[in-house]
């Protein structure tokens, strides 16, 4: 009895690849975890301060076809969010 009306909500990871793809000078990736699937999205990009930049952040999220439903904390080197799958992706 699934509802497709029902957002399920999922967690977003935000961090620093300990080691770079072989293809691409890559040293971010964004996963969101959603039902048993892993979507993933990597980048170059210098974290700020420690941190990363929330909006870029909220911008990859969206490209991943996700809203961030609460705000970016920040823990141990890594980036942590509740995401919903946006209506109609």
């Amino acid at each position: 009895m699934n509802n497709p009306e029902v957002n399920r909500h999922c967690v977003a990871l935000c961090q620093l690849r300990s080691e770079p793809q072989e293809d691409f000078s890559v040293n971010t990736e964004l996963l969101v975890l959603e039902s048993g699937e892993v979507h993933v999205s990597t980048w170059d990009a210098e974290p700020r301060d420690g941190g990363f930049d929330a909006h870029v952040l909220n911008d990859r999220v969206d490209a991943l076809g996700f809203m961030v439903v609460t705000d970016w904390e920040f823990f141990d080197g890594k980036a942590y969010a509740v995401v919903e799958r946006r209506p109609g992706s």
